[in-house]
């Protein structure tokens, strides 16, 4: 899987990525996103890519960059429906430690879920990270994955 910047070639791809009915409570949609990050758009903290699998843009994402913290933050990954239950989740999340290896300085990656969301939080641990701590405020899971060099 490819993790490609978004560009005039595929941000309406991007954005007409949708959620299942039942996924708006877990996460934002790719529209929102891309619309929120426009306030980040002078922080080169925030990073967006469109998710391609040959050719074809089947997610989004969007992370955090903390050198400071050494830390990768999943903000945002999102799977059209079409695309669900294929693997791509999976394959996302390997490309994305993939991309943070080739940084320098960074030895973890933090991502969270929503606690009802059961198919993020098998994922995540199916991938080896563990539970870190909670955020209260947002009904949320902190998952963490130590890279190992």
């Amino acid at each position: 899987m490819k993790l490609a910047q978004i560009t005039e070639k595929n941000i309406y791809d991007v954005m007409a990525l949708r959620l299942k009915n039942n996924q708006e409570t877990f996460v934002r949609d790719p529209q929102f996103s891309l619309a929120e990050s426009y306030y980040y758009r002078d922080d080169d903290t925030v990073l967006l890519f469109a998710l391609e699998e040959e050719g074809k843009v089947v997610g989004f994402l969007s992370l955090i960059t903390e050198i400071e913290e050494k830390t990768v933050y999943i903000w945002r990954i999102v799977i059209g429906d079409q695309f669900q239950s294929k693997g791509y989740g999976r394959k996302a999340l390997r490309s994305i430690e993939d991309y943070v290896r080739s940084l320098e300085g960074y030895e973890k990656i933090v991502s969270d879920y929503v606690m009802n969301n059961v198919a993020m939080k098998h994922l995540l641990e199916s991938e080896g990270y563990i539970e870190t701590g909670k955020q209260e405020e947002w009904n949320e899971i902190i998952m963490t994955k130590r890279l190992e060099r």
